[in-house]
């Protein structure tokens, strides 16, 4: 911010207002006077595009221009050359900056020629300046261009871009390595759920199944306990008819009497050992199924595997087998005995009784 600056924009109006109608003798300074101030008018017609185009001497002439431009009057007409020098290279820095295909104004283009063909009637250290500022100061500005850090960091570029690509491929191919790991390690894992998961099937009907090894094992006991009571009464006559019979005794008709209930119980324990008979053998029929499934369990994901081909051909490869795994354990229940029959029996007893 110089040209755009208030206090300078004051003091350049003060100038341009100070020259206006001035009156000079020597045509030479004046005609310097009337140069300077058609660059004057460019900038405080454009003070943010001069400000832009010319850091250069803003950093290094900048003040020593406003204070030229302060100090003037008509008595000091020498400081009119130090000005018109300053100003020439503002211009020269601004014509350097202008975009390509653009040029400066008619006005300001007649100025720099004008200035530059008036090198040689100036003083040798003004002189040296317009020679300066034509030749040697575009040099200058575009090494301090280039010794810019920010501009310096450019310079770099393309050893950080080969630098960027080189890492990039590094890590393209790391992310590949690991993607590759990772799908390898996804395999296994699903290889291992699918296990675990057949595992746990199998643990289930390994647990169902000791649950019926256990029922088997205790309606095989009730089993053994009907058929000793069943005998027991049997037996038990056997006996006593025998001694009575081995001590003299005779059998009569009255002893007919006792049989009767005798073998009312032997008919309701029949019924019992029937139904006990009838769910043990219902119970090892589930344990069957259990065992077969167990064992089914132990090949089904390489049989899967296998018959992931054969499904293409036929979808319903697999049908049979999960039927066969997934269906309920089913109980023989189509012979066991409702609990009405043996009732309905022994009705039908009592009835042949009454009736003879």
């Amino acid at each position: 911010m110089f040209f755009t600056n208030e206090q300078n924009k004051v003091s350049i109006n003060q100038f341009m207002k100070k020259t206006e109608d001035i009156k000079i003798e020597d045509d030479v300074i004046l005609e310097r006077l009337k140069l300077s101030r058609v660059i004057l008018d460019s900038i405080r017609a454009q003070p943010e595009v001069w400000d832009n185009k010319c850091q250069f001497n803003i950093n290094h002439v900048g003040e020593q221009l406003i204070k030229w431009l302060v100090e003037f009057d008509g008595e000091k007409i020498v400081i009119v050359d130090h000005i018109y020098v300053i100003l020439y290279r503002f211009l020269c820095e601004f014509d350097f900056f202008i975009e390509a295909g653009m040029e400066l104004s008619i006005d300001l283009q007649s100025a720099k020629d004008s200035i530059q063909n008036d090198s040689n009637t100036l003083e040798n250290n003004l002189a040296s300046q317009i020679l300066y500022a034509s030749y040697t100061m575009p040099v200058n500005i575009t090494k301090s261009i280039l010794n810019d850090p920010k501009i310096s960091s450019f310079k770099g570029f393309e050893a950080k871009a080969d630098e960027a690509i080189k890492l990039k491929n590094d890590w393209d191919t790391e992310i590949e390595d690991k993607r590759k790991e990772v799908t390898d390690l996804k395999e296994k894992l699903d290889t291992y759920k699918t296990g675990f998961n057949f595992v746990g099937l199998y643990q289930g009907f390994s647990e169902l199944s000791k649950q019926k090894k256990s029922e088997a094992f205790w309606s095989f006991i009730f089993l053994m306990v009907m058929a000793v009571l069943i005998i027991s009464p049997l037996v038990t006559e056997f006996i006593l008819t025998t001694k009575m019979i081995n001590s003299g005794g005779k059998v009569g008709v009255d002893h007919l009497f006792i049989l009767i209930p005798m073998f009312s119980i032997e008919i309701i324990l029949i019924y019992f050992f029937r139904v006990i008979l009838l769910n043990h053998r219902s119970i090892k029929a589930q344990l069957m199924q259990l065992e077969l499934r167990q064992t089914l369990c132990q090949f089904i994901q390489s049989y899967t595997e296998y018959s992931a081909e054969i499904k293409k051909s036929d979808s319903g490869a697999l049908e049979k087998f999960e039927n066969m795994i997934f269906s309920g354990v089913i109980s023989n229940s189509e012979k066991l005995p409702s609990t009405f029959d043996g009732i309905e029996q022994i009705s039908k007893l009592l009835k042949s009784v009454k009736g003879s």
